[in-house]
């Protein structure tokens, strides 16, 4: 069976310990992101995410992810975050493993997002697409908060629209 990844690339203008933390800690990931969660940050440590029931401008809802458990598999301050998470209830089909990869680069850092297995036939299209649409939500949040310290937990962004309103705090 063949499986296709969602990949995203982004550049931050954030040190990669900034990225790190607001990765891994509870409370950051709450401030910018998320409506809850419980972090043991390190390998083997506990995850728990709980996100906002977000809508778009036009009143429809966002990819709503409910919440995840699950555990850090693979952490390297400032380099790399993973977690694995457990099935959701009676769906299967999501991949439990997400990499964040951290490499340093001149004026900030670039992120490499990877949620890498989901089967690519057609019935798994609209599942694929939900979770494109939720990381590169997640990203966009991440960039405004680490470039702007604003954040917009309660609307769904688009890296585009998180470029537009960072490009003018240079």
């Amino acid at each position: 069976m063949q499986t296709r990844d969602v990949r995203f690339v982004v550049k931050l203008r954030a040190e990669p310990g900034a990225v790190y933390l607001a990765l891994t800690s509870a409370r950051e990931l709450t401030r910018w992101w998320l409506a809850g969660a419980e972090t043991d940050a390190r390998n083997a440590g506990r995850v728990r995410m709980v996100w906002p029931r977000v809508r778009r401008a036009d009143g429809g809802r966002c990819s709503d992810l409910g919440e995840r458990e699950g555990v850090f598999v693979d952490l390297e301050p400032r380099k790399k975050v993973a977690w694995l998470f457990k099935p959701v209830r009676g769906d299967r089909r999501a991949p439990p493993l997400i990499s964040v990869f951290i490499n340093e680069r001149r004026g900030g850092c670039e992120v490499v997002l990877l949620h890498a297995g989901f089967k690519s036939a057609s019935s798994c299209d609209e599942l694929y697409r939900g979770y494109s649409r939720a990381w590169e939500d997640g990203l966009a949040k991440l960039k405004l908060y680490l470039e702007t310290g604003r954040t917009c937990k309660m609307e769904c962004m688009d890296l585009e629209a998180a470029r537009i309103l960072t490009r003018s705090r240079k």
